[in-house]
């Protein structure tokens, strides 16, 4: 029979352990931002395979498919087998089964996960998409748990560019992925859904045509002078007047006849 000293110990346990598990069920799913970003960020990163072959940058080569899908459909938890087919659309579906089922509770588990805002919850979505959503805690990620668990954030940058190895080698993928998740973790999503700046619309400048000037008809100089050739007659009929009206004029021609080139000859 147990005494009383036992039944309070077992009843705080049991009360301990409805708390977590209320805890547990209360946390919040990754921000809608943070899955539709991750999805098209994976689906960037993992390239797609319409046919499923062996993953050779993983230890054991496990079969994978669609985009980065690997060991079973997380749909039916069917192994994938090698030479199965899959569309993109497909693809997707799984991986976003995949974030919802596999990785989302394990992510909610992580101390302070509600805090944290869009870009911190992409970079452990990628994450653990790439080594698996039981990193947390897990032998070898011993860095990262403490780094999340005493909420060191702005040692997580860092810490990301440990995890670099796949099959004990350093692939240049990786290493670029832990630079971008710990862009995403330190700056946060990327605005990708602002549009730039209209600039003012300028008028449109409209083409001047050059307008026709009207010349105004010029009339005949007072002065005329001599050209080779001309006559005290010709000259006379150019400006509508008689010989008499220009020697008039020209009081100093006493030859109607002789008129040279470079004479200066009044016509008013």
């Amino acid at each position: 029979m147990k005494s009383f000293k036992q039944f309070l110990e077992e009843s705080r346990k049991a009360m301990l352990a409805a708390l977590a598990l209320t805890s547990a069920a209360m946390a919040a799913p990754p921000k809608p931002e943070a899955t539709d970003y991750i999805v098209d960020y994976m689906k960037q990163k993992e390239g797609f395979r319409p046919v499923a072959e062996p993953d050779k940058d993983a230890k054991g080569n496990p079969p994978v498919v669609g985009y980065g899908t690997t060991h079973v459909y997380p749909d039916t938890k069917k192994p994938i087998k090698v030479g199965e087919k899959i569309t993109p659309e497909k693809a997707e579906e799984l991986m976003r089964v995949s974030i919802e089922k596999d990785i989302t509770p394990k992510m909610e588990k992580i101390p302070n996960w509600d805090e944290m805002d869009p870009g911190k919850q992409a970079a452990l979505l990628s994450f653990g998409y790439n080594f698996g959503p039981n990193f947390y805690g897990a032998k070898g990620f011993e860095t990262i748990t403490k780094n999340l668990k005493n909420k060191e954030w702005d040692q997580v940058p860092e810490t990301l560019k440990m995890y670099q190895k796949s099959g004990g080698k350093v692939l240049r993928g990786l290493v670029k992925r832990r630079e971008e998740e710990g862009k995403l973790w330190s700056s946060g999503l990327p605005n990708t859904n602002a549009k730039p700046a209209q600039q003012p619309t300028q008028p449109k400048p409209v083409e001047q045509k050059p307008q026709q000037q009207t010349q105004p008809k010029q009339e005949p100089t007072s002065d005329y002078e001599v050209k080779s050739g001309d006559s005290l007659s010709k000259i006379a009929k150019q400006y509508n007047k008689s010989v008499d009206d220009i020697i008039k004029l020209n009081p100093d021609i006493k030859n109607p006849d002789r008129i040279k080139p470079g004479q200066k000859i009044k016509t008013k």
